[in-house]
């Protein structure tokens, strides 16, 4: 039986072919599609069939899709597209078609990677967590930002959304508090993800630029006119080539492990917390100074709690994709 699963994103669409034989499932096919150049869901998938050339009836598809699902229906949040179960079903002629939440494609994903796909940012108490399950909570923020719950039940996994991205941001020092501030001044609701996302960098960075009177250099300027400003500002902070773009990705992994360990409080008790998303793999090297573990546990009485968090960070970019197919 084929198989097709997608991870659908507000930056990039992932789609997937696959052959199921029992309990094995080769991949036949995998694409990777900007979602911006389409006007719906419909012509990407269009696409790719044609691009793969896939001729063979689809007897299941999963697509994990960036918004909540409701009633088999999902208004992606940061693309102008609506995707429908039903419609997909007709269009395509797919009896069995499931949407689910990307993030909770991502938690199915967590327990097939390997050691070699995660680091580990913090290694928590085995004795402080002996009595809890391999319960866990993921974070990621890319485009947006995402969370999720991971339940294991009688040695099966299930995965809760949600949309804390969505919540109100909640400044931990007199400088966020300013950012907060200042935003206020041009918009009435400053949701966590507008600072914890890509386009929260470029946000950061604007502040810190023309409240912070921070210098911008020449060439930096140069780079944001024609390339991502995110990760014109992440690269530069990386190869530490500009003390703007340094600050102000210091100030965001403040704000992500402040954020993180807030999210993973309104699951308490869990074992794991799971960094996903697309920014966190980019800018490895700096979530690992310890900056983002300090945020992450500074919780006042419940530190110690927070310490016995094993933290891992998620590499492996397709989790959402494979996921999503062993939903399938």
């Amino acid at each position: 039986m084929y198989l097709l699963a997608g991870d659908i994103g507000g930056t990039n669409t992932r789609l997937v072919c696959a052959e199921s034989t029992g309990s094995r499932q080769a991949i036949l096919s995998e694409a990777e599609y900007f979602s911006a150049d389409y006007s719906s869901f419909d012509h990407v998938l269009e696409k790719f069939l044609v691009d793969t050339g896939i001729n063979e009836a689809i007897g299941s598809a999963c697509f994990a899709i960036a918004g909540p699902v409701i009633s088999g229906v999902v208004s992606v949040t940061n693309l102008p597209w609506v995707i429908s179960e039903s419609d997909l079903k007709n269009k395509f002629s797919i009896q069995n078609i499931k949407l689910i939440n990307d993030f909770v494609a991502i938690a199915y994903g967590i327990p097939k990677l390997e050691d070699k796909d995660f680091i580990i940012l913090q290694q928590g108490s085995k004795e402080g967590m002996a009595a809890i399950k391999n319960n866990a909570v993921i974070i990621g923020a890319g485009t947006g930002l995402g969370a999720c719950q991971l339940v294991e039940q009688q040695g099966s996994y299930i995965a809760y959304p949600g949309e804390a991205g969505h919540v109100s941001f909640s400044p931990q020092n007199r400088q966020q508090s300013d950012i907060l501030n200042w935003l206020w001044q041009t918009q009435g609701f400053v949701s966590l993800e507008s600072l914890l996302s890509g386009r929260g960098i470029s946000t950061i960075y604007h502040y810190l630029k023309t409240v912070g009177k921070m210098q911008e250099k020449k060439t930096i300027r140069e780079q944001l006119s024609v390339h991502d400003p995110a990760k014109v500002i992440t690269d530069n902070a990386i190869n530490n080539n500009c003390q703007l773009c340094k600050k102000t990705v210091d100030i965001f992994i403040n704000i992500y492990g402040s954020a993180a360990g807030n999210i993973l409080l309104h699951y308490y008790p869990v074992s794991h917390l799971y960094i996903a998303g697309g920014i966190a793999n980019k800018i490895k090297s700096i979530m690992r100074n310890g900056k983002f573990i300090d945020a992450f546990n500074n919780k006042g009485l419940m530190q110690k709690n927070m310490q016995d968090i094993t933290v891992k960070l998620v590499c492996q970019e397709k989790i959402g994709l494979y996921g999503a197919l062993s939903q399938c």
